[in-house]
């Protein structure tokens, strides 16, 4: 069995808003003195999304738009290696509560784990 290194979980409210690339430049300078950039604010993310041989996980959000789940594993390293730090998420979106829960793990072992091994 794969080795925890830490688990997290998340929740929170999501609205997703279109707008203009004035807009944008308008709302980055307006909150230019509250936001601080992190180590991720220039990585690249990587996505692998899991479901059943029967395509259950994507059937179903596309049938009830009011829900989706999504397993995936993360990185956000361009070119990871076996080494390389690696997210296991389970991802829910009720409305717009999204609730994720997430474990780290190195590449080699993840892919251990989702392997059955």
């Amino acid at each position: 069995m794969a080795e925890k290194i830490f688990q997290h979980h998340f929740q929170r409210f999501e609205t997703k808003y279109i707008i203009s690339k004035e807009t944008l430049l308008d709302l980055l300078l307006e909150f230019e003195g509250y936001l601080v950039e992190d180590d991720r604010a220039y990585s690249t993310i990587n996505n692998l999304y899991y479901d059943t041989p029967s395509y259950q996980l994507i059937r179903e959000s596309l049938e009830n738009p009011c829900f989706d789940e999504k397993v995936r594993l993360r990185t956000y390293q361009e070119h990871p290696t076996e080494d390389s730090q690696v997210f296991l998420e389970i991802k829910k979106k009720t409305e717009n509560l999204v609730t994720k829960r997430r474990l780290a793990a190195d590449l080699l072992t993840a892919e251990a784990y989702l392997d059955g091994d």
